[in-house]
């Protein structure tokens, strides 16, 4: 089996409530790029690539560039079970690390379904089932009680909270989110980098006061003195995230000793560098979430597989956002039930695209 072909094709389907977080993040909509290699053998694998430009510095015209130019050719024509020697051709080309983690995803998907079995199993075979928690943007105190309350009722048992730019409402969100949802409810905060270290300190120590279980990124990433100050200064352990991109950047936070939990996002990574950094997570005794990039249906199903077939993934993860994307690709949707999304038994992701809904909103 022999790669043929790489599409790379932009599309945009609004989100129902446009998510806010950190100083100036804002989306209203999933403008990203669907993925498919094709095979000779006529096995289609299917991703979803996230352009961040404010994080990663990827643009959708970038990914498809990079997609079309770059990397479909560099790789056309190889075995898609090689993804050491294709990631090696990768790395001759900086940075991109969605429009790479699309294509991995790709090919595990091909490779997947070309065996005939679903992916979960291909990828470690814990399980066929991934319990997953809600993500609540920034808005007023009401109405994310109000969100969390009428997801608490759909099934949801942990919630992540947006925070970082107003620690006193900071502070009342988490005390009403635990006075409203109780006390067997999961509740974590997530600041984007965007406290100071004095800041971080007060604000997560008041926070704490109200069973938060973790804060993810507290300060700018780049400040690992700071983090380490942070650490010490809590009682609840910090997640990685933006300090976490790569393997290379987990091994180092995990020397240095200030992260307890490790967000892990296939779109950045694929398949091939999420196994590595689970692999450091679970040697140096970190557990692991699959974190969300606000992906649709086609991204979620890519990353509830990986987070399914690790055992190491054992908190809930982020990955719930395609229930606030207005429409789909899917040509059917993904089943959650309970805060569980309960994986396709078909091979590969079980992804099954709706072509209608490609041609009504693809954007080339």
């Amino acid at each position: 089996m022999k790669i043929s072909k790489v599409e790379a094709i932009p599309f945009k389907i609004p989100y129902k409530v446009p998510l806010k977080w950190g100083l100036s993040g804002y989306l209203d909509a999933a403008e990203h790029v669907l993925v498919r290699v094709q095979t000779d053998s006529g096995v289609v694998g299917v991703a979803e690539a996230t352009p961040r430009p404010s994080i990663y510095g990827e643009s959708l015209p970038s990914i498809v560039h990079a997609i079309r130019t770059w990397f479909a050719p560099m790789i056309t024509g190889m075995d898609p079970t090689h993804t050491e020697k294709i990631w090696a051709k990768f790395d001759g080309i900086h940075w991109n690390p969605t429009a790479k983690g699309a294509i991995d995803l790709a090919l595990y998907d091909a490779v997947a379904r070309a065996r005939g079995i679903p992916l979960w199993e291909m990828l470690g075979g814990n399980s066929d089932r991934l319990p997953v928690g809600w993500m609540l943007g920034m808005r007023s105190v009401p109405e994310m009680v109000q969100e969390a309350l009428e997801n608490q009722a759909r099934g949801f048992k942990a919630f992540k909270v947006k925070v970082g730019v107003d620690p006193e409402k900071d502070v009342q969100v988490i005390k009403a989110l635990r006075g409203n949802l109780g006390p067997e409810v999961l509740l974590y905060a997530d600041a984007n980098m965007a406290y100071s270290i004095s800041t971080a300190i007060q604000t997560i120590k008041r926070m704490e006061e109200y069973g938060l279980a973790f804060v993810e990124e507290p300060i700018p990433a780049w400040n690992s003195n700071g983090r380490i100050k942070v650490a010490q200064a809590i009682s609840i352990p910090i997640m990685g995230d933006e300090s976490c991109f790569t393997p290379q950047d987990v091994a180092r936070e995990i020397s240095l000793g200030a992260i307890g939990l490790i967000s892990i996002k296939t779109p950045r990574t694929g398949y091939t560098l999420s196994m590595k950094i689970v692999h450091l997570a679970e040697m140096a005794g970190i557990p692991c979430l699959m974190g969300s990039q606000a992906e649709t249906g086609v991204g979620t199903l890519a990353s509830a597989h990986f987070g399914a077939a690790r055992r190491n993934v054992s908190y809930p993860s982020e990955i719930s956002f395609f229930l606030s994307v207005q429409d789909d690709l899917l040509a059917e949707p993904i089943l959650l039930k309970d805060g569980v999304i309960e994986l396709p038994r078909r091979p590969g992701n079980g992804v099954v695209l709706d072509e209608e809904k490609i041609k009504k909103y693809r954007m080339d």
